[in-house]
């Protein structure tokens, strides 16, 4: 185990005795950092033993998916990234898997939430994003980046998103511990780091598709779209119902036409028509 850079202990608990609890071979806790994910990039390029873990109090240039900002300058939430070995076969469903696993060990703590996950990599509570899932790979490895909101009053939350934010706070009325959420979390994605597929298990995508608010409402697709029968196209604000997640990840789409895609990178949202068929 090793604490390089970072502070010595974190939430009253030693690094070295959170690195046997975590069950990994290299554990970081920083006061402050641009990202988790910039500094657990740097310990692949480094070689540091796997898995391994980086949690940040604050990040200073927290981001998303296509370098979207995630405002993270603040210890109330929870931000940290798993360093794991390379997914063979690619990663595509990785931020799906990890999102689930994220909502099983949130749920375990406080069953006052019911966690949804929304293609590809959004953890909402009761329509609001509560966090998100950044999932790169670099130097040989995968990094999981996770970002939950947690004990942010609604004062405290960003505004002027696309999907208003939302925390465990304002959802449940509650303040939960981070070590807590840290712990529980790691725990439930230790399957997946055994397992990492493709595709995603048959027990994990039926239950990401009961979770999944995008299924059956009516969406505006940005990004990549694949009809069985053509070559993948770019999209913007195409129109569509939302389908299944699929095993390899990919979002099925019907479009207005009734003709079936596959949304295969990108976002959706919805459309101010929410009925569901």
């Amino acid at each position: 185990m090793r604490d390089v850079g970072g502070v010595g202990a974190w939430e009253g608990r030693p690094a070295d005795a959170w690195a046997r609890r975590l069950g990994v071979a290299t554990v970081e806790f920083h006061a402050r950092v641009t990202s988790t994910n910039d500094r657990a990039r740097v310990l692949a390029a480094e070689g540091a033993p796997r898995p391994a873990v980086v949690v940040a109090d604050r990040q200073s240039a927290g981001r998303g998916r296509r370098g979207r900002r995630w405002v993270s300058d603040t210890p109330l939430g929870l931000w940290f990234t798993v360093v794991a070995d390379p997914v063979a076969g690619g990663a595509a469903g990785l931020p799906l898997r990890v999102g689930l696993g994220v909502a099983r060990g949130l749920e375990s703590l406080v069953p006052e939430v019911r966690v949804e996950v929304r293609w590809p990599n959004d953890l909402l509570v009761g329509g609001g994003k509560l966090g998100g899932v950044l999932c790169e790979e670099t130097g040989g490895a995968v990094l999981a980046g996770i970002g939950l909101n947690l004990n942010h009053a609604r004062d405290d939350l960003p505004g002027g998103l696309e999907t208003a934010a939302t925390s465990v706070l304002v959802a449940a009325g509650a303040r939960v511990s981070r070590a807590r959420v840290l712990a529980r979390v790691i725990d439930e994605l230790s399957d997946v780091w055994l397992h990492p597929g493709p595709p995603i298990p048959a027990a994990e995508l039926a239950e990401l598709n009961a979770r999944s608010p995008v299924r059956g409402s009516s969406l505006s697709a940005d990004g990549v779209v694949r009809h069985s029968s053509g070559r993948p196209r770019a999209v913007r604000g195409l129109r569509v119902r939302g389908g299944d997640i699929l095993p390899d990840g990919t979002l099925q789409v019907r479009d207005d036409t009734g003709a079936q895609l596959r949304m295969i990178a990108g976002s959706v949202r919805s459309n101010p028509e929410t009925s569901r068929s």
